[in-house]
């Protein structure tokens, strides 16, 4: 992705590279501006007085269970009618079994041509996305859990100060990386509010309704060029849409994997032989779909996270230096490679090396 990215070299408009480019015409030695923390000055109350007409799919469990429970109600149904009215029903449903596929077949068609309309190309990627909800939908659902989390932070009052070191310093890093990158519409379109929370843990996150979160802990151990390329990492999440995209998929995968096999199983299998049944196809279809998306969206935001620092003039060689650290401190990962959420960090390490290239050569267009 991030090769073909530095090899466009046509309009802004036609497409995303060269838009990204032609507004690379910063210099080095960006003025560093103290960002304001409105999240420390709006209330939590204030920020829950949104609207809440979102789709929860955290109770995406919850249906499925409720689905077997209605497929074992309709099986003990069945096995109560007498053998001369299951027979009955055995020859009505072979009689017109013909309509019974062309029903089903045109229901699945129909959900099939509304995920397909939910269709969208992505511009940065130029790949074909799924995008069920709209970006409106997932800025509410991300602000009652951004509102969330600041009510915890602010009881527990882990929250630095804006006159806080860390925080001057962590605001710095950030106004350059916003300001250098002020072009994009995805970053220019939102206001987006600085955090910096008082605790060891070497991360950071960005909401989609643009709050910044970071961590002391990677604030201490980071320098700034790798906060830069960390936090880019995490805007690339914003602006690629990866929450909305996911949540879309596995929606899709559980409209018309999960529902009808969990039907079909509770219906065919005993309730605690269904509900095994059902639990093993959720595994399979989280270890195969789920995270094996999340790590592919995880290297995509590495690459464009890459390309936002670079185009603050940021150090390309302390993406992989961070990485290459941070697999040292922790050591190998415990667990095997395709029940992570995230990529190893000895393969995140090569993949940000093999993009030092494509990133000096932004710089170069930046005038670094």
């Amino acid at each position: 992705m991030f090769s073909l990215l530095v090899s466009r070299n046509v309009s802004f408009l036609s497409t995303p590279t060269a838009r990204y480019m032609s507004y690379i015409s910063r210099k080095s030695g960006l003025p560093y501006f103290k960002t304001p923390n409105p999240a420390l000055r709006t209330s939590c109350k204030q920020v829950l007085q949104i609207q809440n007409h979102i789709c929860h799919t955290g109770r995406r469990g919850f249906s499925s269970l409720l689905t077997v429970i209605g497929g074992a109600a309709v099986r003990r149904w069945w096995f109560k009618r007498p053998p001369e009215t299951r027979r009955r029903y055995t020859n009505t449903a072979r009689t017109y079994r013909l309509t019974i596929i062309g029903m089903t077949t045109a229901f699945m068609c129909l959900i099939g041509t509304f995920l397909s309309c939910c269709m969208e190309l992505d511009p940065w990627t130029d790949l074909w996305r799924l995008f069920v909800f709209s970006e409106r939908t997932i800025e509410v659902y991300d602000r009652i859990n951004v509102a969330a989390i600041l009510a915890e932070m602010t009881g527990k009052r882990c929250l630095l100060e804006t006159e806080h070191p860390t925080y001057r310093r962590v605001a710095s890093v950030m106004s350059r990386l916003l300001d250098a990158n002020n072009g994009v519409d995805e970053i220019r379109n939102r206001q987006w509010s600085l955090v910096v929370v008082n605790h060891p843990t070497v991360n950071a996150f960005v909401s989609a309704s643009g709050f910044i979160f970071v961590f002391s802990g990677l604030a201490a151990m980071a320098n700034d060029d790798q906060l830069s390329i960390i936090v880019g990492h995490e805007l690339a999440h914003v602006m690629l849409r990866h929450t909305n995209h996911i949540t879309s998929v596995n929606f899709a995968v559980h409209l018309l994997c999960l529902t009808p096999v969990s039907m079909v199983l509770s219906v065919a299998l005993p309730f605690l032989w269904a509900m095994l049944a059902v639990m093993m196809c959720r595994l399979v279809l989280y270890v195969c779909v789920g995270l094996t998306k999340e790590r592919s969206l995880e290297t995509e935001a590495d690459g464009l996270g890459l390309l936002l620092a670079a185009n603050a003039c940021v150090d390309g060689t302390q993406g992989y230096l961070f990485w290459e650290a941070m697999s040292k401190i922790y050591g190998p990962s415990t667990r095997t490679w395709w029940l992570e959420t995230h990529p190893t960090n000895e393969i995140r390490a090569r993949h940000l090396h093999s993009l030092i290239p494509a990133a000096t050569e932004l710089q170069k267009l930046a005038k670094c």
